[in-house]
C-alpha cells in the first residue's frame, strides 16, 4: 500500500493552500510545504528560489503559476520530481521562482501607423498574455551576460525574464511591466527548463 496520502495528511496539517492560476479557471492545489535553502548565502536566492514538497496526487506541470492563498504571492513552477517508494510515486519534490513582475506580453500586428505630428512610424501590438506574471532578474541569476558592448561605448543593460512556455515568446515580443518599463525580447532560451522560457530581454524603445 503506498504511502503517499499519509504523506498528503501531513501536507495539509504542516503545508500551506495554493491555487493554480490558469487561463481555463483557478484550480485548488491542494497542500504544499516550501524548505528554505540553508546552503544559499545570497538573500536574493534565498527570497525568489524556493524548494517545496507536494503530494502525489498534484496537477500542477513546470511553468505553471501558483499562487499561496495565505500571503496572495505568485511562484513559477520551474521543476517537479518525483520521490518512489516500492516503485510508486509517495511524494513530489519541486523548485519555484517568485514572481516579482506582472504585465502584458505583446506582439508587433504588422501594420503601424505614422504619428502625423512627427512623421514617425508606430508600432501597432496585439496582446498575447495579459495579466502576466514572470521573474525579473539580473542575468548573473541566468548565466547571461549582464552587458552588451557596442563599438566599446555604449552599454545595453540586460535582464532575465522567466516565462512559461506555453506563451510561445518570441523574438521582438515586447515585454510591458505593470510599473512602467518597456522590455524588447532579444533571445529566448527554450530548453533549460521544462515548460519554462529563459528570455533576454533589453530597453525597448520602439
Amino acid at each position: 500500500m503506498s504511502i503517499g496520502p499519509d504523506i498528503d495528511e501531513v501536507l495539509d496539517e504542516i503545508g500551506t493552500s495554493f491555487t493554480i492560476k490558469r487561463d481555463s479557471g483557478d484550480v485548488a492545489g491542494g497542500y504544499l510545504d516550501i524548505t528554505p535553502n540553508t546552503q544559499v548565502t545570497k538573500p536574493f536566492i534565498r527570497e525568489f528560489f524556493l524548494e517545496v514538497m507536494l503530494s502525489y496526487e498534484t496537477t500542477i506541470v513546470p511553468g505553471e503559476v501558483l499562487e499561496l492563498d495565505t500571503s496572495g504571492e505568485r511562484f513559477l513552477m520551474m521543476n517537479l520530481t518525483p520521490s518512489f517508494f516500492e516503485n510508486q510515486v509517495i511524494y513530489y519534490d519541486g523548485v519555484i521562482y517568485k514572481c516579482n513582475v506582472s504585465g502584458e506580453l505583446l506582439r508587433p500586428s504588422g501594420e503601424a501607423d505614422w504619428d502625423s505630428p512627427t512623421y514617425r512610424r508606430a508600432e501597432n501590438w496585439e496582446t498575447i498574455k495579459s495579466d502576466c506574471y514572470a521573474i525579473l532578474v539580473p542575468p548573473e541569476f541566468g548565466g547571461e551576460i549582464e552587458t552588451e558592448e557596442d563599438i566599446g561605448i555604449l552599454e545595453i543593460e540586460r535582464q532575465a525574464l522567466y516565462l512559461p512556455t506555453s506563451l510561445g515568446v518570441q523574438v521582438l515580443d515586447r515585454y510591458v511591466a505593470s510599473s512602467g518599463e518597456f522590455y524588447r525580447v532579444e533571445a529566448v532560451k527554450t530548453r533549460r527548463y521544462p515548460g519554462v522560457d529563459l528570455v533576454i530581454v533589453g530597453e525597448d524603445t520602439r
